[in-house]
């Protein structure tokens, strides 16, 4: 995760001053053109609620949710369905070890499961935007729970060259042990530890 040092500017003067830096840094160095409070969600994400609050159970509602496609996770007879129930007190890239490989649907049919983890210190907001724009949510293990990342807010740094450069704001998370209001829950990084957060899980499907 990106931190950078925050001025006490209101929001308009923080946005003047950004936009006086790109047209003047052209003597300082490359030019880029600022995009402030930029949002991105996966569209599609299932509203899946575990069976219990236990933690085998939001782990299977977890992974359903990310996996996005219930014949793959987890309902009975799906392609995951036995690993995903006996992963147990896995971390997350124990996890993502499991589950990683061949696998086959109860049509027979067989999908390539593939995954990529990120400890917690390795974490950039490039894979992170990387993964939400291609519509792939993210499993985010933070004070030992686990949650589903489906979308995230964060400023956007254009620079002529071609190259873009994101600062996440906000990650935007769901707790799939509930469905009322605390159901969705934020990691602000102006307010909340990266230091509690462990890793990231990304899982792709392939068929």
């Amino acid at each position: 995760m990106r931190f950078t040092l925050h001025l006490r500017l209101s929001t308009p003067l923080l946005i003047l001053v950004c936009c006086w830096m790109s047209a003047h840094s052209q003597t300082d160095g490359e030019s880029y053109v600022f995009h402030p409070n930029q949002e991105v969600r996966v569209a599609a994400l299932p509203s899946i609620v575990a069976a219990s609050t236990s933690e085998s159970a939001t782990l299977a509602a977890s992974v359903a949710t990310a996996v996005m496609e219930r014949d793959v996770c987890c309902d009975r007879n799906s392609a995951l369905e036995d690993q995903v129930a006996s992963a147990g007190k896995l971390s997350l890239k124990e996890l993502g070890e499991k589950l990683r490989g061949k696998h086959y649907l109860s049509s027979g049919l067989p999908i390539l499961v593939e995954e990529q983890y990120w400890p917690a210190a390795s974490v950039n907001p490039e894979g992170i935007i990387g993964s939400l724009m291609a519509q792939r949510p993210l499993l985010m293990l933070w004070n030992g729970r686990l949650y589903v990342m489906c979308g995230a807010v964060f400023d956007e740094y254009k620079y002529y060259s071609g190259a873009n450069v994101h600062v996440i704001r906000t990650l935007l998370l769901v707790d799939t042990r509930f469905s009322d209001q605390r159901r969705y829950v934020s990691f602000n990084r102006q307010t909340d530890d990266w230091g509690r957060v462990t890793g990231l899980l990304a899982l792709t499907i392939k068929r």
